[in-house]
Formats: C-alpha cells, sequence, structure tokens
C-alpha cells in the first residue's frame, strides 16, 4: 500500500501566511495614509485621557509592576519595559472612548501601539512598523466581521486585539510563517471575553484592550521560542468560533490584498461611542442653544444608537455620571454638549461633571431617543456592499442564520425600538439583503466581502435627527448622516479630524513643538516614534 501525506492549510495558517508576506511596497498609498491618520488618533487619545481619574488609577498599578525599560508613556513616572508601557499606553487609548474603528473592530489600540512601542526593543524600521499595522488592523477587522452574529460587538469584540498584537508583534519580533501562525493560534486559544457590567460604567473598560493586546504580545513571544498553539482554532468545531458565534461568518476572512478594510477608518472628533457622534454634530449645526433655553430635546436614530443607549441606561441612570457612564448613554451626551456647548476631553471628566452634576441631571431628564427604521435601514444600505449576504453565508442553513439574529437580539434584550414585531422586521431586512437589493448600493455589491469597489464607495453611516424644542415655542430641527471624521465624509474626514485631534490634545502633554515633532514624525514615517511619546519636563 502506498503512503502518502496530504498537506492541509488552516484557516490560522492562511492568514498568517498572508500577514507574514505582507510588504508595505504592497499596500495601497491611501491606506497607508490612514494608517498615518490612525497614530494620530491614538496618540490623541492617550494624550486626552492624562487628566482621566480612572486613567491615574489605571497608570499606578502598572508603575508597580513595571520592569525598568526604554518606554516612556504620559502619566507614567518612569521609562518602562516594552509589556508594561503597551498595557499602560492602551488603557490611555481606550478611556475616554475618543478612539478610531473600521468595520469590524477598534484596532487601534493594538494595531498602532504593538508596532510603535516594539519598535523600541526591535529595532524596526518604519517601513516594518506600518505594515506590522497594517497586517493587524485587516486581521482584526475580518476577525470581527467574522464574529458579527455573536453575543459581543463593537469595543467588546476585545479577542481581536490579541490576534492583532500577535500578529503584529510576531512580524516585528523575526517570526517565519510558521510560527507566526502558532503565536496567532495561541493568542486564541484562550481569547478573552469581555462582559457588559465591567464595560458600561466601572475602571475595569480602561483594561478591554490592554488586558487582550499583552496576552497577544506574549503569545507571540512564546512561538518565537517554538511553543505551538492549536492551528485549527478557526476551523475545529469546537474551536474560536464555537465560543463566540452563534452562526460564524468565515467568508469575511477574505479578501486578504484584494480589499482593505482600513478604507473603512473613521476618526472620532468627539470623546464617546462611535454611536452619538452624530447626535453631537446635529446638535453643534444648531448652534448649540443655550441649555437655559431648551424645553426638551428628541433625537431619532437607528437601531445601533438605540441599543448602545439601552445598553447603557441601567448604568447611567443610577449614579453620579463618569466619562465611562456617558460615552454610551443619548441623554447624558446630549446634556454635556448642551451645557458646554461642545463636547472634548474637558467636558468627559470626572470633576467636569461632578461639578455640573445637578444641571445635566436636569437635562437629561427632558432627552428622548426613539427608534426610526428609515434611519437603521440607511445604515444597512451603507454597509450592503460589504456584507453580500448571499456570498457571507453560503453554506449557513437559512434557519440557523435567523435563529442566530433572534439570539443575537435576545442578548441585548434591553433594546426597545418601539416598532411592532422588531423580530418581523429583521427577518425581512435579512432577507432583503440575502437578495441583495435593499437598495442601489446593495444591488451593486460585487457578491464578495471586502470587494474594493465597495470599499471604495464606502461610507460610516450612524443617521441621526435632533428635535430641540425652546422654551418659547420653537423647534430647532437638524440631521447627520456620516460623523465627521467618518470614512466617506468629503468635508471632514478621518486625515482632518486627526491631525485637529492631535493638535487639540497633544499640547497639554507635550507641549505645542512636541505635538508639532509627532505630527512631523507621523507623516515623515519616522522609525523612532515612540521617543517622543513622554511627558515632557514642565507639562
Amino acid at each position: 500500500m502506498r503512503a502518502y501525506r496530504a498537506t492541509v492549510v488552516t484557516t490560522i495558517e492562511r492568514l498568517a501566511g498572508w500577514a507574514a508576506d505582507l510588504r508595505l511596497d504592497d499596500v495601497p498609498d491611501a491606506v497607508v495614509d490612514l494608517c498615518r491618520a490612525q497614530r494620530r488618533s491614538v496618540f490623541a487619545a492617550m494624550a486626552a485621557s492624562t487628566g482621566d481619574v480612572a486613567s491615574q488609577r489605571v497608570l499606578a498599578g502598572v508603575e508597580t509592576w513595571a520592569g525598568e525599560g526604554p518606554v516612556l508613556v504620559p502619566g507614567l513616572p518612569r521609562s518602562v519595559a516594552v509589556d508594561a508601557a503597551l498595557y499602560a499606553a492602551a488603557a490611555l487609548s481606550i478611556a475616554l472612548d475618543f478612539d478610531d474603528y473600521v468595520c469590524f473592530a477598534h484596532a487601534g489600540h493594538s494595531a498602532v501601539l504593538v508596532p510603535v512601542l516594539l519598535a523600541a526593543e526591535a529595532g524596526a524600521s518604519a517601513a516594518e512598523q506600518l505594515a506590522a499595522q497594517v497586517a493587524a488592523g485587516e486581521l482584526e477587522a475580518r476577525l470581527g466581521g467574522a464574529c458579527l452574529l455573536g453575543p459581543l460587538n463593537g469595543q467588546l469584540w476585545s479577542f481581536v486585539h490579541a490576534a492583532g498584537s500577535a500578529v503584529a508583534a510576531g512580524r516585528l519580533l523575526g517570526l517565519d510563517a510558521g510560527r507566526l501562525a502558532h503565536a496567532l493560534a495561541l493568542a486564541l486559544y484562550q481569547a478573552p471575553r469581555a462582559t457588559v457590567p465591567g464595560f458600561m460604567a466601572p475602571d475595569s473598560k480602561l483594561l478591554t484592550a490592554a488586558e487582550p493586546t499583552l496576552a497577544g504580545m506574549r503569545a507571540a513571544r512564546l512561538a518565537a521560542h517554538g511553543v505551538t498553539g492549536p492551528l485549527d482554532a478557526l476551523d475545529h468545531p469546537q474551536g474560536f468560533f464555537d465560543a463566540f458565534c452563534y452562526a460564524p461568518l468565515p467568508a469575511l476572512l477574505g479578501g486578504l490584498g484584494s480589499g482593505w478594510a482600513t478604507r473603512t477608518m473613521s476618526i472620532k472628533r468627539y470623546p464617546g461611542c462611535a454611536y452619538v457622534d452624530t447626535t453631537v454634530d446635529a446638535l453643534l449645526e444648531l448652534g448649540p442653544p443655550p441649555a437655559a433655553d431648551v424645553m426638551s430635546v428628541v433625537v431619532e436614530a437607528g437601531v445601533l444608537t438605540c441599543g448602545m443607549d439601552a445598553m447603557s441606561h441601567g448604568y447611567a441612570a443610577v449614579r453620579m455620571p463618569t466619562p465611562v457612564t456617558i460615552n454610551f448613554s443619548i441623554p447624558w451626551t446630549v446634556a454635556v454638549t448642551l451645557v458646554a456647548g461642545r463636547l472634548t476631553p474637558v467636558e468627559v471628566n470626572e470633576k467636569w461633571l461632578a461639578t455640573h452634576h445637578r444641571e445635566l441631571a436636569d437635562l437629561a431628564d427632558r432627552v428622548s431617543l426613539r427608534h426610526d427604521w428609515s434611519l437603521t435601514l440607511r445604515t444597512a444600505e451603507a454597509l450592503a456592499p460589504l456584507l453580500p449576504v448571499r456570498a457571507i453565508t453560503a453554506g449557513t442553513p437559512t434557519r440557523r442564520l435567523l435563529a442566530a439574529v433572534r439570539r443575537t437580539r435576545l442578548g441585548h434584550k434591553g433594546i426597545r425600538v418601539g416598532v411592532g414585531d422588531g423580530m418581523d422586521l429583521l427577518r425581512a431586512l435579512l432577507r432583503a439583503l440575502r437578495e441583495g437589493g435593499i437598495s442601489a448600493a446593495g444591488r451593486a455589491a460585487t457578491g464578495q466581502p471586502w470587494a474594493p469597489a465597495a470599499l471604495d464607495a464606502f461610507t460610516m453611516t450612524f443617521p441621526a435627527r435632533v428635535r430641540v424644542r425652546l422654551r418659547d415655542g420653537r423647534e430647532l430641527v437638524a440631521e447627520s448622516d456620516v460623523p465627521q471624521g467618518g470614512a466617506g465624509n468629503v468635508r471632514t474626514g478621518p486625515d482632518m479630524v486627526s491631525r485637529e485631534k492631535l493638535a487639540a490634545c497633544g499640547p497639554a502633554v507635550w507641549g505645542l513643538r512636541g505635538t508639532e515633532d509627532i505630527s512631523e514624525a507621523i507623516d515623515s514615517d519616522a522609525a523612532g516614534l515612540w521617543r517622543l511619546l513622554g511627558t515632557k519636563a514642565g507639562n
């Protein structure tokens, strides 16, 4: 009998092989430009969080275990080893929810920080750092998308940081494709599963990216020394997807090297969940009117915004608001914007919130949120070209998909959209998407996930309509579709907002000259960017 051995390439090996082979010359210039914008956003968020008391508590804890090393992170009193610096920086970058995001990940906390900080140890070139950032971000977006129908979403997809960190760190540590595959497998073996109570109110929210990012770094270091992981973790019926999905969408792990998820990059202009941005944009378009003149506010939004607010309601309604609790609350966000006339890190601060608590609480009680299905459908139409459901659900029975949608909604049972039978509408929406015909945009989909044409035309759409009733009886109305800094915003896109954000937040930590140095280093792809992130004397 002739013996033979069949070679089977697992999904992890395929992903790691692509990441190991990626070179910066393979990446379109527009994608690299967005990675530079992402760096500005992450560093600005770090600077903005140094005045946050929860951040200061986390940094104090990190300082107790941090070994000596080359990296100085804002808020730490001494230079520390790369791993400790990475943990502290990831906590700062997420503290005020003042970050960036792509479909379907908030990748910057790990994708930016791992290559930039590990360069202090590995001596990686600027091109190596940027290529690692791209590889991490692209894989994180795909892993989040593959888990779209599951118990978690958004920042709670914290497992993406373990995967992205393992890949970025593995590249800078010189791992070949085989070792990089084991780094990714190790990172996914005990991937983190964040829970809602720890994210919506306490300081633990700040650790959402820090813990998995450090776990990914450790996975890469272990793999460098020959430690193996489950290469079939994304293929085995009892593997990763069994724990994190109701119905996995593995087709969204494809398109690497042809469609760039980074093209969906959006940079937040305001501290808070992405789903509050268009509400704030609309309020600011109205002035906003003086808080004393406002009788009531009605915000009409899509199901994503309503779901976010429903999740936060129990936490935001029972205690003094904190930066963590207001990040996901439409009433508190509207109240802060009206009282201050703006929404910046200055207001998303415990001291400011406590000082204005009574006025804010009175205004928040007069803000109501209503679901509008036409606004939900606009978001669905924007996403449809990226989610050609016939392609991404091929091989999955419709009954299982509908059961997954049902379980996803039950997992967020606080969501109330005020429409008769929400499940019937969700089923109808799913069927429309499967037929590819919910709109002209949906019909234009090429039929493949991450299609380049769909990515080129993509707009990050979370529409909101704001109705402000004044005490004199007048009603002011404004509407916003694509947030400032959002992908597809032709007036104030990600690059512009990232520059404004760094220029506004950086000087309090690095001084004006230091902030300009960081901005210039990003524009020129300086390899020693990590050297510029420490607090300057006198600041």
